[in-house]
């Protein structure tokens, strides 16, 4: 499940959050931040950033300075919409050792080790239930950063596939195998990518339709999560 469809069946469960998201194995704060990104900034807020996001460095600077100022890192990464708490944290380390830079963090190679089709799947839900969080992943999985993106990576090119995680070593090349399809495959296959790209569009309408509404309501306060289902 993407994002916005996580939302959409949130709308409509009688569940509370924390009920909601344990049954889809989704991180509360994660779901939390998602919404108030939405009502804050529309669909922008819950799509899938492009991998190779980049922040001005005054952007970080600032979200680093209210961060050890002691403001809640959550706040923060909201405001400046960071994929992560420990995207800042990195941040705030980097600052205090002057190596702070517009580039992206310098990838931390470790020791290749075999995963397996199961702990691959665990690893990438992982990252998407985190924001991206790739380098958290490494932390926490003991796998580098570059195969923790390859992963990500090859799961989304195949339309959110677990499919394309597993190891195809010594079988045929995707590429081969579709040319190899008959017509008919061929065809259900397009149909299948086509319906894909429906349900989103649809999503994504309905949902902008329910920000207009939500918006319309005139509110104090626009982050207010609780107006997300009423």
């Amino acid at each position: 499940m993407n994002r916005l469809e996580l939302l959409y069946g949130y709308q409509k469960t009688e569940s509370g959050l924390k009920v909601y998201a344990d049954m889809h194995h989704v991180n509360q704060n994660t779901m939390t931040r998602w919404i108030r990104q939405f009502l804050l900034h529309g669909l922008a807020g819950v799509r899938h950033r492009s991998l190779n996001h980049r922040y001005l460095l005054n952007t970080k600077i600032e979200a680093v300075k209210e961060y050890q100022a002691g403001f809640p890192g959550e706040k923060i990464i909201e405001k400046y919409d960071i994929r992560s708490l420990s995207q800042l944290k990195q941040w705030s380390i980097q600052y205090n050792n002057d190596e702070l830079k517009t580039k992206s963090r310098k990838r931390v190679r470790k020791m290749g080790r075999k995963v397996s089709f199961e702990e691959k799947c665990k690893i990438v839900q992982w990252v998407l239930d985190h924001d991206n969080d790739y380098q958290g992943a490494t932390i926490q999985f003991n796998v580098s950063y570059q195969r923790v993106y390859s992963w990500v990576h090859k799961y989304h090119e195949a339309a959110d596939s677990w499919e394309a995680l597993k190891d195809n070593r010594g079988h045929r090349k995707p590429q081969k195998a579709l040319e190899e399809m008959t017509e008919k495959e061929r065809l259900e296959a397009e149909i299948k990518r086509l319906k894909k790209i429906n349900r989103e569009m649809e999503l994504e309408i309905a949902f902008a339709k329910k920000l207009v509404e939500i918006r319309n309501r005139g509110v104090k306060r626009p982050d207010d999560i609780k107006r997300f289902k009423n």
